[in-house]
């Protein structure tokens, strides 16, 4: 084999290189050496930039992941807060209204749980939710801005408060059907049970004229003896309230009480298993006063009935015929 270099120019001599059987074994071996080194580094660059651009990307992509699921976790209860407190609003709305008399026809209907504007959890549907929600909530409280300003006295007047004071109570027995304890038979209760300590202060649930103080005679047939000594309020145009079972009358008849006076204490006379509180709330309707779901009205410590609609409210009231206050 003869090898010829040419030089770069052509005033330059030729060289030439010749090549035995051994010195072409040689040099095959050179060149498929240097074209396996080539294909090699083709192969194994690409390889390992991959893996170094991979190490290099990992730990950032990891840490973004991270911060991206932190803020939806974040936003996620930022959404579950606002609902709970938008719902929060208005149930309290609703229940002024309950106590306002207002109409369930002039009323948000976005605030009725029933309607479930805010009943999903996911965030793109809370946020949608919200915005209606939020617009009832604006209309609801300019219709209760507007009753006020018709009647100003009856912010005052309302019984909105549970009658119990210290938040040493609890309801033992809820307005509607039961089982009595007495008799074993099924009667509708129209009040509810408030479990205190003896001697625990009654307050007045808002503000009023008392009607009636002392006890029922049995004589006078209906189920109110049984409630032991009573104090009954009225609250004019809002209602009438009951509190039976006193140990202690504090007040007397024709007397005028704010909200949170003092009235009596609880105790257990009358048909009373243990020391505590019978309360009613009787509310003006078209077949005149009628008892109602006292807890509907308590404002100050919301608890037992969950979210209920106005117009529920208003439809819930004791069956049958009633008999008058004393």
């Amino acid at each position: 084999m003869e090898l010829q270099f040419h030089p770069a120019t052509g005033r330059g001599t030729v060289r030439t290189l010749s090549l035995g059987p051994a010195g072409e074994r040689v040099l095959t071996g050179l060149v498929g050496a240097v074209a396996l080194a080539t294909l090699s580094l083709w192969m194994t660059a690409p390889i390992a930039a991959r893996r170094w651009l991979r190490e290099m990307e990992t730990p950032r992509l990891t840490r973004e992941a991270r911060v991206f699921r932190n803020d939806r976790d974040r936003v996620a209860r930022l959404a579950a807060s606002l609902r709970e407190r938008a719902l929060d609003r208005g149930d309290l709305l609703n229940r002024i209204a309950f106590l306002y008399d207002l109409s369930p026809a002039t009323w948000p209907r976005s605030l009725e749980p029933e309607r479930g504007v805010l009943a999903a959890t996911d965030v793109e549907a809370v946020a949608a939710g919200l915005q209606a929600y939020s617009r009832g909530l604006e209309k609801a409280r300019t219709l209760l801005e507007e009753r006020e300003r018709a009647d100003p006295d009856l912010p005052r007047r309302v019984p909105a408060i549970l009658p119990i004071a210290g938040g040493v109570s609890e309801p033992a027995a809820f307005f509607g059907l039961r089982t009595s304890p007495w008799t074993g038979a099924q009667e509708f209760f129209p009040g509810v049970e408030l479990a205190a300590p003896e001697g625990a202060a009654v307050l007045a649930a808002g503000a009023g004229v008392v009607v009636f103080t002392g006890s029922v005679r049995v004589s006078r047939g209906g189920r109110l003896w049984q409630l032991g000594n009573m104090v009954v309020i009225s609250h004019g145009a809002s209602g009438v309230t009951l509190y039976g079972h006193l140990a202690k009358i504090e007040v007397r008849r024709g007397e005028r009480l704010a909200r949170r006076q003092k009235l009596g204490t609880a105790g257990k006379t009358g048909w009373a298993l243990a020391p505590g509180l019978h309360y009613e709330f009787w509310r003006p309707g078209r077949e005149g006063l009628r008892p109602t779901d006292p807890l509907f009205a308590v404002l100050d410590e919301r608890r037992q009935i969950g979210l209920v609609s106005l117009e529920r409210m208003i439809a819930t009231s004791a069956p049958g015929p009633t008999e008058t206050m004393p």
